[in-house]
């Protein structure tokens, strides 16, 4: 779960052309790591008012303010609260199911002994998530994560599954390559490996996920000089 926070970052939003202007001043504010003032945005903002698109950003948006925000818990304990109300009136949207995944995955990261009772909640409503929501990238993404990153039996072949399908949804997400290439370097494909990191630095960075992009690529950058050296000797 250490790379949970800065991989969920980026997860949660739709592509540019069905975004709103508010969800895009989110997108803009998390990307860019604005916290203060993602905060007063949200403040300002009336959660009732909004579509269901944006209502799961605003949730997902208070628990990126707990995992790297400098936030106090009660901002976890609002997203949750927020979702668990949001899913009770629309069981059938699937990124409530996918927010709330979002925040309890942040909660692990900061404690991962949580994850022994968060779970089975964590797969039910991933499980929605990807029930209602089969055509969005983020849930499959987010699924491929949890199966890579599980501290005991990692799931190599399902979690690739997820994150190849979430590239052909979404072949601009960075740190889905990074998550790629991690899990072909599990599996000992260090070429394979090599060739997915490449592709992601060939990738632009956008403005509005300036800081995630350059993470993301950092973090390639740092995992090249070992990955090139095994798949040289293979």
């Amino acid at each position: 779960m250490l790379v949970i926070s800065l991989l969920l970052l980026e997860s949660h939003f739709l592509a540019q052309s069905q975004r709103s202007e508010f969800s895009h001043k989110i997108i803009f504010l998390i990307g860019n790591r604005k916290a203060e003032e993602l905060d007063q945005f949200l403040q300002n903002s009336d959660f009732n008012k909004l579509t269901l698109e944006e209502r799961a950003d605003v949730i997902i948006a208070y628990s990126e303010l707990y995992s790297w925000g400098k936030k106090g818990f009660e901002y976890s304990a609002k997203a949750y609260e927020l979702a668990e109300n949001s899913i009770k009136a629309y069981p059938n949207f699937w990124k409530f199911h996918y927010a709330i995944v979002v925040v309890l995955s942040h909660r692990v990261q900061k404690n991962n002994l949580l994850a022994i009772t968060l779970i089975g909640k964590i797969d039910y409503h991933l499980s929605e998530a990807l029930k209602y929501g089969i055509d969005h990238w983020e849930p499959h993404f987010l699924a491929g994560v949890r199966y890579l990153e599980v501290p005991l039996f990692p799931d190599l072949k399902k979690a690739e599954e997820l994150l190849k399908r979430a590239l052909e949804l979404e072949p601009n997400h960075i740190f889905t390559y990074v998550v790629l290439g991690k899990l072909y370097e599990k599996k000992g494909d260090f070429c394979k490996a090599l060739e997915i990191y490449n592709t992601a630095l060939k990738l632009p960075i956008r403005p509005e996920w300036k800081i995630v992009d350059e993470d993301a690529k950092n973090e390639i950058l740092k995992r090249i000089p070992e990955v090139s050296k095994k798949c040289i000797k293979r």
